[in-house]
């Protein structure tokens, strides 16, 4: 009894020394993560290939040289409330049960399509951009800071439906 009682505090030490050492090894990473710069898990080799991840810089070059189609994942009424401008409306929600076919060719080839949702925690842009991936578009990206980081930048947006 005595032998197993030290075996566990001595296990609980190991234990917890190990945590602290590997949090005090990674601080930088930590820091990161805290200022929200890293996306834990949001894409994978498995569901990805294809796909890339960019920033908020890379979107707003995108947008302000005219090289991309953006499409907004979010619920149309999110959508209504702000966008970015001459963003197309394609909720996640309604890509599962329409003809993601006919929505991928009306999207204009030869421009990066550029998919977002709500922010860095909304899983929907990247889901939307593997169907749209997966109906043959090339070059889709995925703005991973979303409407939030945008509008966060003050960078351009429109109100109401403004789709063709």
């Amino acid at each position: 009894m005595i032998l197993t009682k030290r075996f566990f505090a001595e296990a609980g030490l190991i234990a917890g020394l190990s945590v602290v050492l590997g949090l005090f090894s990674h601080v930088p990473l930590i820091r990161q993560f805290m200022r929200g710069g890293l996306s834990p898990g949001l894409i994978s080799t498995e569901t990805g290939p294809g796909i890339i991840l960019i920033t908020l810089a890379e979107a707003e070059d995108l947008f302000v040289g005219g090289q991309g189609v953006f499409v907004d994942a979010r619920s149309r009424k999110d959508f209504l409330t702000g966008h970015i401008p001459a963003a197309k409306n394609f909720p996640f929600e309604e890509a599962k049960r329409e003809a993601i076919g006919e929505v991928a060719a009306g999207i204009p080839r030869g421009k990066a399509v550029v998919i977002y949702c709500s922010g860095k925690d909304c899983p929907t842009g990247l889901a939307l951009a593997v169907l749209l991936r997966d109906q043959g578009l090339d070059e889709v990206r995925v703005f991973t800071g979303g409407w939030a980081e945008w509008i966060a930048a003050g960078l351009p947006a429109e109100r109401g439906n403004d789709q063709e």
